[in-house]
């Protein structure tokens, strides 16, 4: 987490958590706080986007598979919108479709659980410090 630590003093990120399962929430929630992370999390896409402006920093990490609105719309949508979060996704069960459609439509990231929770961290850490050299957020 040194490499949280060394963001600019105005960049203050958050990681959106967005997830139907209350308890994939609450141990990502506790995982990334864990770190220092400043954490939102929402129980859909639709809840996300209606509750972040488009101009957020840090990173949204969410699943493929959502009630509703899923990962892949999500994508879509953010874009649309304007939003220019990185994004992880993250699904216990991809295919290579799936997965080419989500970096064509602009993923930063996309894991298969399960995945080391090392591997989770990292891609979150990167995808923030990506963030922080694109823009000047405060």
């Amino acid at each position: 987490m040194e490499r949280i630590q060394r963001l600019p003093a105005y960049y203050h990120p958050r990681v959106y958590i967005i997830d139907d399962h209350a308890d994939v929430r609450d141990s990502y929630v506790a995982l990334l706080q864990s770190y220092g992370l400043h954490v939102e999390a929402f129980a859909s896409a639709e809840d996300f986007l209606s509750s972040t402006a488009a101009d957020s920093c840090g990173c949204v990490l969410t699943d493929f598979e959502l009630t509703g609105c899923n990962g892949l719309e999500l994508l879509k949508n953010m874009k649309a919108a304007g939003y220019r979060l990185p994004t992880i996704l993250v699904s216990g069960s991809l295919d290579p479709d799936t997965t080419g459609s989500a970096v064509t439509e602009g993923a930063f990231a996309v894991l298969e659980k399960p995945y080391p929770v090392q591997s989770l961290c990292e891609a979150i850490i990167t995808a923030i410090q990506n963030d922080s050299q694109q823009r000047t957020c405060k």
